[in-house]
């Protein structure tokens, strides 16, 4: 069975701009001037804030965990350190005492270093798991260095999950097998099918998980072809796929299933824009 191959150009244009200026502004009685440096929170461009996960230990009240937040100078580093002051903001849905604390309300960027790390007391056993604690921070002062007036601010989400062990090596069995007719339907189905292979499922964050090929070995032993990695996420048992998986030819790929740690198996259906697909079950080696 060959695979029709598909190109994609991707075309990256790439700028750098270096940009150094000195302003001066003038307040009554008071000269203030800036040295071009800017400071902002690391994540704060993100378009629905930064969410850090943390696996949530079953009738464990008094578990907390340090979450951390970059903050960044935007330019070359300083000759001295720098001391950034963050607040809270009152529009936080998340009550320090509550669902977290701020151990300080400052951080320090050594001289000769662009980066310094916010550290914020998660109180995890206060937190239950359908619960969606946002804290929006504010850089309120940074002496030496003018704050970012678009990523001067940051909504932190701390977001619990159950604790999830799915790392490992899978063998692989087809309940459905589907090959695609390249444009979205099919031209083969099979069941009850094997190929004899195995994938290997890594964990790269809490709950997030790397698969070494999302086609479960229907590329290299149906079409001759390489596989395709992809992450899904498991919360609670519920299995779903990256909105960003696409294989090498750009097809995405919706990934949706459950698992059953007692008895080490995922079961996952999942399909492409080709029309490949299927209901796969992995049995944990």
């Amino acid at each position: 069975m060959m695979r029709q191959h598909k190109s994609k150009y991707i075309y990256l244009l790439v700028a750098l701009v270096s940009f150094m200026a000195t302003s001066c502004f003038d307040d009554p009685g008071l000269d203030t001037v800036w040295s071009g440096v800017e400071i902002e929170f690391n994540d704060a461009n993100l378009p629905n804030g930064y969410t850090e996960n943390f696996e949530k230990e079953e009738g464990n009240t008094d578990q907390t965990d340090m979450g951390k937040i970059q903050v960044n100078l935007v330019g070359a580093a300083g000759t001295s350190d720098l001391t950034v002051q963050v607040e809270a903001d009152p529009s936080s849905t998340a009550i320090q005492g509550v669902h977290y604390n701020l151990p300080s309300n400052t951080v320090t960027i050594p001289a000769g270093e662009v980066t310094a790390t916010l550290m914020v007391e998660v109180l995890i056993g206060n937190i239950g798991l359908e619960e969606t604690p946002d804290l929006v921070l504010k850089i309120t002062d940074a002496s030496g260095a003018k704050i970012s007036a678009n990523y001067g601010e940051l909504t932190y989400k701390m977001r619990m999950v159950c604790a999830s062990q799915l790392e490992g090596t899978y063998s692989v069995f087809w309940e459905t097998l589907i090959l695609g007719d390249g444009s979205g339907g099919a031209s083969q189905t099979l069941t009850n099918y094997t190929f004899n292979n195995t994938i290997d499922i890594a964990e790269v964050g809490t709950g997030v998980y790397q698969l070494s090929d999302m086609t479960f070995g229907l590329y290299p032993n149906g079409y001759g072809d390489s596989g395709a990695t992809g992450r899904i996420s498991d919360n609670c048992n519920d299995i779903t796929g990256d909105a960003s998986n696409t294989d090498q030819y750009g097809d995405p790929f919706t990934i949706s299933g459950t698992a059953d740690p007692i008895n080490g198996t995922i079961r996952i259906v999942w399909s492409n824009t080709y029309g490949d697909g299927g209901t796969v079950v992995l049995t944990k080696q």
